[in-house]
């Protein structure tokens, strides 16, 4: 990861793994369930970029790009949702889509000599292309698919499937698990409750 910060995760899970984790964080640059949301300004959205973007990211930062970060934070959270098993997004791919038209990406070499895909552009624009590019180079190695939007929608974290056979459903099985669980045990008691009146 670009950054200089690294959030502990819930239940103790190792962020997801080389460049994905600049995907993990943008995505968990806001607390859904009790915040904060990093974005909610554009100082906050620049100290962001300064954390985990790359080298002047932060520079020159305009409320449009702040917006435009938001968006597309959101539409990927909804393309996680899809990895965990939810419906398929159409409007979440679309602003995927737009933003990817306003940020090319070129073939370039890292220090090792591997190649990948680059922005073109500088600033939160190419930050925003850096996390489009790594999303395509996940869905090509399949550590895309691993990383997940938690299940429970109150909580809705971006977390990083390590189970071999992908079953992971929630970031924390002891907190958002349980809580999933006790929910949907209530509305089985409910159910039964108001079950049919026998003749």
């Amino acid at each position: 990861m670009t950054g200089k910060r690294r959030v502990r995760q819930p239940g103790d899970r190792e962020v997801a793994p080389g460049r994905l984790a600049l995907v993990q964080s943008f995505v968990n640059s806001v607390n859904v369930e009790f915040g904060p949301d990093e974005f909610a300004t554009t100082g906050g959205f620049t100290r962001w970029l300064e954390a985990y973007g790359p080298p002047g990211a932060a520079t020159g930062v305009t409320e449009a790009d702040r917006r435009r970060a938001v968006v597309l934070r959101e539409a990927l959270r909804a393309l996680l949702r899809e990895n965990n098993g939810g419906p398929r997004d159409p409007e979440a791919r679309a602003v995927v889509e737009r933003v990817a038209g306003r940020c090319p990406l070129v073939l370039g070499f890292d220090e090792s000599g591997t190649a990948g895909l680059r922005p073109v552009g500088e600033g939160a624009q190419g930050l925003f292309g850096q996390v489009l590019a790594v999303v395509v180079e996940a869905s090509g190695d399949g550590s895309w698919q691993r990383l997940k939007s938690c299940h429970d929608h109150r909580c809705a974290w971006a977390f990083y499937d390590r189970a071999r056979n992908l079953s992971g459903r929630w970031c924390s099985m002891a907190v958002c698990g349980t809580r999933s669980k006790m929910q949907a045990y209530r509305q089985g008691l409910k159910v039964s409750a108001s079950g049919p009146v026998p003749d």
